[in-house]
């Protein structure tokens, strides 16, 4: 949970399911069926043909990250280390970093290609629990959270619903608002793979091999220039599938002593989904915003207990050998 970019506070999986709303929303209505007509008479038997049909088509490849272009550069690579460091050295400092403690967020979230527009509102507070409500007009509103065990959604297209192992994983990962902090203070095994042009500019590419067991890993992509993380790609954990989303995070402005992406941007299965942050709190925020829905409440307190397993039976002990 302590591997992805400080503002990427709205989840991968969420964005992919609301962006699904959002195309199913702009489906065409299927035709009116029309009046029955008279049955015709059965025509006659087909004779096979005398060559054997053609193999079925293979399944597609499952879809897999862009790769960017490398670009050239002189001198040696830097280091995870050095990279991380840098990041959070133009996000405000280690220090402002380690002082928060929670924020509140509020924005708007845009889908151009459905016409779509709505608000945001996010709570979060260390280590990792995590509310968020997104309100779309036209297509209702999508729920997501986690309250340190239990991590659900709740959205118009599927309705209440507990998250699975790899679900919670990548959520967990997202409600640490911190992750960046922690992750420079423990890179563990990330690797710098190379300088590419990520969405137009030179960025240094660095995989994040996460420590959570069940969380996917990420590609993070810090800004040659600035040092500060331009975006990320990963496979997304979805009601759908693992999905290959990339996230660009841009304009980066003030909030209080820390800098954070005023925008953030999902593109996920051909669409876009913009968010952009309006306001931005570090107090006020309660173990109350985390409490379960009562649906999902009742979900968790009907699902079976799993079973003690019993405890091994000892071997008998070997018979005597007989007396003679």
């Amino acid at each position: 949970m302590k591997h992805r970019t400080i503002l990427s506070f709205i989840p991968a999986a969420l964005a992919c399911t609301t962006i699904a709303l959002a195309q199913s929303a702009q489906a065409p209505t299927p035709p009116a069926k029309s009046p029955a007509a008279t049955p015709a008479a059965p025509a006659a038997p087909i004779t096979p043909p005398a060559t054997p049909p053609a193999a079925p088509a293979a399944a597609p490849a499952p879809a897999a990250l862009p790769k960017f272009p490398p670009v050239a550069f002189e001198g040696a690579k830097p280091s995870a280390q050095e990279l991380l460091t840098r990041h959070i050295t133009a996000a405000g400092g280690e220090k402002a970093w380690e002082a928060k403690t929670m924020i509140s967020s509020k924005g708007s979230i845009d889908i151009p290609s459905a016409g779509l527009k709505g608000s945001m509102d996010m709570q979060a507070m260390a280590p990792d629990s995590i509310a968020i409500v997104m309100d779309l007009p036209g297509m209702g509103q999508s729920r997501s959270g986690f309250n340190g065990t239990v991590g659900w959604t709740i959205d118009p297209m599927r309705g209440p619903a507990m998250m699975d192992a790899k679900q919670i994983a990548d959520l967990k990962r997202d409600g640490n608002f911190r992750r960046d902090l922690d992750l420079m203070r423990n890179p563990g095994n990330s690797e710098v793979l190379g300088l590419v042009e990520f969405e137009t500019r030179p960025c240094w590419q660095v995989k994040i091999a996460t420590a959570t067991p069940d969380a996917t890993p990420t590609n993070n992509f810090y800004d040659k220039e600035t040092g500060l993380m331009a975006g990320m790609t990963m496979m997304a954990a979805t009601p759908m599938g693992s999905i290959p989303v990339t996230l660009l995070t841009s304009d980066y402005k003030d909030f209080a002593d820390v800098k954070l992406p005023a925008r953030t941007t999902t593109k996920v299965m051909g669409q876009m989904q913009v968010m952009t942050i309006e306001s931005v709190t570090w107090d006020g925020v309660t173990a109350k915003a985390f409490e379960l829905p009562p649906e999902i409440a009742a979900m968790k307190n009907a699902a079976p207990t799993p079973a003690t397993p019993a405890a091994p039976i000892a071997p008998a002990a070997p018979a005597a050998p007989a007396t003679k």
